[in-house]
């Protein structure tokens, strides 16, 4: 099954030659599907640097970190747009979603061959491929907390998680203290760490998602604010085990020294001790 073929079930009008797609990549300083996560892909989206969606109909497909999935972000009508000069000229278009297709939004995985860096291909370019691979039950949402065993947060969605003081995550995190583990995926080194302090994992983590670092002198080196984004980007949060608030720092410290050598991270990753 390929998405152009439900789109044009959901909305008979559509035709891959009245379509341009947009296969939101990160442009340099943001993250499409981090934008998408946290409620702002459809104003993001209007604003372009040139008169990309000079058809009827948009597709906005949201790439996920391989250049060969996408996620579905929605079908929108494109009903003209405003030319603005400052701060630089730009592109201001008024998009309409179709409220037919929007039940998969968020939902619907699509693998693709098109592997080129041209963001705005016609329709008929990619109308035989975006072959369905998932779907989600629910869409992907980064506010509701999944649980402590499935948190796997890479550093943009953390951040996002701390900047809009997510009642759900931080009302599970604060209420544990534990161990956890940052995973550097441009080289597969670990990093264990524990968070011992009265606001507990949420804590700790908050400090992460203010300078990347959290203090620690070797990830200071490696992730600090002189780091390249795309090396704090790097980084993914999870946790490796709970522990009540009344655990002591003696308890944390023989836990966390406990996966340090389960997972090595002293000889082969990021710990120094």
């Amino acid at each position: 099954m390929r998405l152009f073929d439900l789109l044009k079930v959901w909305e008979p009008a559509f035709d891959a030659s009245k379509a341009k797609v947009h296969l939101a990549r990160y442009n340099g300083n943001e993250r499409p599907l981090d934008v998408f996560l946290e409620g702002k892909f459809d104003w993001w989206q209007r604003w372009q640097t040139k008169r990309n969606f000079q058809r009827e109909f948009v597709v906005s497909l949201v790439n996920t970190g391989s250049p060969t999935r996408w996620l579905y972000a929605g079908l929108f009508r494109s009903l003209g747009y405003v030319e603005e000069a400052a701060p630089k000229l730009h592109y201001f278009y008024t998009l309409e979603r179709v409220p037919a297709c929007e039940e998969w939004v968020g939902r619907l995985y699509l693998g693709s061959v098109y592997t080129e860096r041209h963001s705005y291909p016609r329709g008929e370019t990619l109308a035989d491929d975006l072959a369905v691979v998932e779907l989600l039950p629910e869409r992907l949402s980064i506010a509701d907390f999944p649980g402590f065993k499935a948190v796997n947060l890479t550093k943009a969605q953390l951040d996002i998680v701390v900047r809009n003081q997510s009642a759900a995550w931080s009302a599970a995190l604060s209420s544990v203290k534990g161990v956890y583990v940052i995973t550097d995926t441009a080289t597969g080194r670990l990093y264990v760490g524990k968070a011992s302090g009265a606001d507990g994992i949420w804590g700790r983590w908050c400090t992460y998602a203010a300078n990347g670092h959290g203090g620690n002198v070797a990830l200071r080196q490696e992730f600090g604010i002189e780091a390249p984004e795309e090396r704090r980007h790097a980084l993914r949060f999870a946790i490796l085990e709970i522990a009540d608030l009344s655990a002591t720092e003696a308890d944390l410290c023989e836990r966390e020294s406990h996966w340090k050598s389960v997972l090595l991270s002293r000889n082969h990753g990021l710990n120094r001790n």
